[in-house]
């Protein structure tokens, strides 16, 4: 709790990253290979 009051900094884009890549390994079942999966994860978090 200290550090995050004395701190300016946060891993709140990296959770929000996360979390996109999460959503998208959920709806993406299915996909043939890893590099249509590495393009879609490339697709949304750019």
């Amino acid at each position: 709790m200290f550090n995050a009051l004395s701190f300016p900094y946060s891993n709140g884009a990296t959770e929000g990253f996360y979390n996109k890549i999460k959503v998208l390994k959920q709806t993406s079942y299915g996909l043939k290979n890893f590099e249509e999966y590495r393009k879609r994860i490339l697709l949304v978090c750019n």
